[in-house]
């Protein structure tokens, strides 16, 4: 049974939702990524991904400078790097580097593939709108990369007590 309430207090019953990380590459050669809960499919053909960035974030920045992004789906042993770039801002740091996260050289695109993610998505800038508080980054997808074991599975999850997976951080 439904019973109308508060946004504020139903809100975080929506957790476990997914995550993604998105990998930048400044104009410069300054890499970054991002943690980011707000992503969806925008289309099927041609493919095409939606995600909600801060237009505060560095991510942000550097799509709108770059014009491409790579959308990489963590592996399951990837929670404490996705925590760790999801909690740091990158204007002034190398979170990539400081987590310990591998990449790899992109086949399209300048921005990098996340080496343990099960699957990477090179994609060219379509557009940037602001329907409401954040804007909407939409990217068509040019090349994509699978990870070659079959044994590295989906982190699903980055939610309240950090759920991630089968794996559970506690906060701070």
């Amino acid at each position: 049974m439904q019973k109308m309430t508060m946004l504020k207090k139903v809100a975080t019953r929506k957790y476990p939702e997914q995550v993604v990380l998105v990998t930048t590459k400044s104009r410069k050669g300054k890499m970054n990524a991002m943690a980011v809960g707000w992503v969806a499919i925008a289309s099927g053909d041609p493919m095409m991904f939606v995600l909600g960035i801060d237009d505060g974030a560095y991510t942000h920045e550097l799509i709108r400078q770059t014009k491409e992004f790579v959308v990489a789906y963590p592996g399951e042993k990837m929670a404490a790097q996705v925590l760790y770039v999801g909690k740091n801002h990158g204007h002034a740091r190398d979170k990539i580097k400081e987590c310990g996260m591998k990449i790899q050289k992109a086949a399209k695109i300048r921005a990098p593939l996340v080496a343990d993610a099960v699957a990477n998505f090179e994609c060219k800038l379509v557009d940037v709108f602001q329907p409401g508080d954040c804007p909407l980054v939409v990217g068509k997808v040019v090349a994509v990369h699978e990870n070659r074991s079959p044994a590295v599975k989906r982190l699903y999850t980055v939610g309240p007590g950090h759920t991630m997976g089968s794996v559970r951080i506690k906060n701070g």
